[in-house]
């Protein structure tokens, strides 16, 4: 059974909301493993004081929580068990 953790974040780029989007995720790769689906909730841009725009996307992010007893454990204990030739208990 595959349990899925959702956060919320906002990137921020001079260029467009696409690249602010891609800042948000890359930031979240930086810190999160086996991220699996991504939802933008907003669009918005901060007008500067001389005039250009700082583009905000803000981005719903889930991943998958990893814990014992998942069934990537049980791929790592089939993988033991072809290497060593010997059912595991």
């Amino acid at each position: 059974m595959s349990i899925l953790k959702h956060i919320e974040l906002t990137g921020e780029s001079p260029e467009s909301w696409a690249r602010a989007g891609q800042a948000a995720v890359k930031a979240a790769r930086e810190t999160l493993r086996d991220l699996r689906h991504i939802e933008v909730t907003r669009l918005t841009a901060r007008i500067e004081v001389d005039g250009s725009l700082t583009y905000q996307t803000t981005v719903k992010l889930a991943f998958h929580v990893e814990r014992a007893g998942d069934d990537d454990t049980l791929a790592f204990q089939q993988v033991e068990e072809i290497i060593s030739d010997e059912p595991l208990p």
